[in-house]
């Protein structure tokens, strides 16, 4: 199961494991270690993992120049990128087919 984060209005991250907020940094260096994380929109429960993800790396290279991005995050950025994009190419085969 994956670990939940969820990010408020005010652009904090909450960690539902830890209890505690976490930063973009910590987050990045959560998915690095492995961890597999979803981030919901409190309130919605819209899943925003992928710009999260997105947001991770930008403040990664700017936070850590000359350090680079762990692949396991960029694999993570690409595969929630794609499961977001999902709906959408369900519903275009919809309307071709239709």
């Amino acid at each position: 199961m994956a670990r939940r984060i969820i990010k408020y209005s005010n652009r904090r991250l909450y960690d539902a494991v830890q209890a505690r907020t976490i930063t973009l940094l910590e987050l990045s260096d959560l998915v690095a270690r492995g961890e597999d994380i979803t981030v919901e929109r409190k309130g919605s429960g819209e899943d925003i993992t992928a710009t999260t993800l997105l947001q991770t790396v930008l403040e990664h290279l700017k936070r850590r120049p000359g350090e680079p991005v762990a692949p396991v995050v960029l694999e993570r950025l690409l595969q929630a990128a794609r499961s977001a994009l999902e709906p959408a190419r369900e519903l275009e085969s919809l309307t071709r087919s239709a």
